[in-house]
């Protein structure tokens, strides 16, 4: 299955699709396409569901990427098709926009474990709670970490002192 294959499978089933592309490569120039799907948080587990039964091989879990897009949280779900095979390879990314009053979302898990890792981050950084994650435990942040206070978000609760190295210029370079 190429991009344009796997975008028209999205479209069939009703999602909003579209693929990017740009060029990578020094000596050797190639264009990469990465799919985008538009997915609402109560169809995520659907949507990884419809990846694995029409790919020809199991689609490769990335990663989940956190963004604080001011009343929203976008989570994007990356995985990749054709994983290793040169010049065949794209990526498909689901897109799932939660807004922050209500920032709960079905665990992909019992999918994809991989994604365990990904989605504990998420909540420890982000705040966003996965519904039947079976590990809740932080992975980064100490066990004394204040509870509410999520590093990766920019409002309020986003840590208000930093130990930043990079930001010293704001005491003068000290």
């Amino acid at each position: 299955m190429n991009a344009e294959e796997a975008m028209q499978m999205f479209k069939e089933a009703g999602y909003e699709a579209w693929i990017s592309e740009r060029e990578a490569g020094v000596k050797n120039k190639a264009k990469k396409k990465s799919l985008w799907v538009k997915v609402d948080k109560e169809k995520i587990r659907e949507a990884v569901e419809i990846m694995i039964e029409n790919a020809e091989e199991y689609p490769h879990f990335s990663i989940i990427s956190a963004s604080d897009e001011g009343d929203n949280v976008e989570l994007n779900y990356h995985f990749t098709f054709g994983y290793g095979k040169l010049l065949e390879e794209f990526v498909i990314s689901l897109k799932v926009s939660l807004p922050k009053n209500a920032l709960r979302i079905k665990s992909i898990t019992p999918i994809i474990p991989a994604a365990i890792l990904s989605e504990r981050e998420i909540r420890e950084m982000v705040g966003v709670e996965f519904d039947e994650l079976p590990d809740k435990r932080h992975m980064f942040l100490t066990k004394d970490f204040p509870d509410g206070v999520y590093p990766w978000r920019r409002d309020e609760t986003a840590p208000k002192e930093t130990n930043k190295l990079y930001e010293t210029w704001k005491e003068g370079g000290k």
